[in-house]
């Protein structure tokens, strides 16, 4: 992509025949640093973010400098009173009206961090799983419901392991196993997820709110998902409660978490495109 320069190209300082990039004086410097983080997000809204910008570093200098500052701290100060880029460039954003638009390698590295998380979590729901067997015994993890039933063949490989235990409790303990080793293995998954995640390099910046909420409404809709089967074991009995539960138990407070966080982003993109087009 060929650069754009705002305001004119760059004047050397006087003496100096080809300038380096310390040379540059703060206004122009942060243009630079401002339009590298925009390079990526809808070439209208970088438009009038770069030209605004300038706009308003070259007043605040001017003002400064009125006020008896030289020419080079008048535009540190204007540079410095305007805020970081990091705090101008959520305003970028791709809104979320044109997410259709958006090419499918931008949903790469967000889903593979949804999937991180996802596993994770399941992950997290094995560990608890595994505490509540160790305090409530496996049938309140794993045990099976009323009406279920083996052949004695299923049984003898069942109670081959655990000697002493009936076919019911051999069976809760097999399953209890299978539920937390499945469950870790996941989260295991999910750690090599979310490495793969952090080395993903990042593409064209998504509504802000947008992850965060798809992430809530599928913790969400787990947790409801997961705390009915635990209420319906709960009614029939209360064995296998604690599978359920121990996924709800998860799912439910991220969920809100990953809501709370979706919302705050959302209202702050909302703030700052407000301010920009003011």
């Amino acid at each position: 992509m060929e650069r754009i320069r705002l305001g004119g190209p760059r004047r050397p300082r006087s003496g100096a025949v080809n300038a380096r990039p310390e040379d540059q004086d703060a206004i122009e410097a942060y243009l630079d640093e401002l339009f590298a983080a925009a390079r990526d997000a809808e070439p209208a809204a970088a438009r009038r973010l770069l030209a605004e910008a300038e706009a308003h570093l070259r007043e605040s200098a001017a003002r400064l400098a009125a006020q008896g500052l030289g020419p080079e701290d008048a535009e540190t100060e204007a540079v410095r009173r305007f805020g970081p880029v990091a705090a101008v460039t959520p305003a970028l954003r791709t809104p979320l009206r044109s997410v259709g638009r958006l090419p499918l390698h931008a949903l790469v590295r967000p889903a593979v961090g949804l999937a991180a998380l996802g596993a994770i979590a399941v992950g997290l729901s094995g560990v608890l799983s595994e505490v509540f067997g160790r305090l409530w015994g496996a049938g309140f993890v794993s045990g099976d419901l009323p009406g279920v039933a083996y052949t004695a063949a299923r049984c003898a490989v069942l109670q081959a392991p655990y000697p002493g235990l009936d076919c019911a409790q051999a069976a809760a303990q097999h399953h209890w196993g299978e539920v937390v080793e499945g469950r870790v293995f996941l989260g295991a998954v999910g750690i090599v997820l979310l490495v793969l995640w952090r080395i993903l390099p990042p593409d064209l910046p998504l509504p802000a709110g947008l992850v965060p909420g798809l992430g809530a409404a599928a913790f969400l809709l787990a947790s409801a998902a997961t705390g009915l089967a635990a209420g319906s074991a709960a009614v029939q009995g209360g064995q296998g409660v604690g599978a359920w539960l121990s996924a709800t138990s998860v799912a439910l407070p991220l969920g809100l978490a990953l809501g709370v966080l979706a919302a705050v982003r959302a209202r702050r993109q909302s703030a700052l495109r407000d301010a920009a087009a003011r």
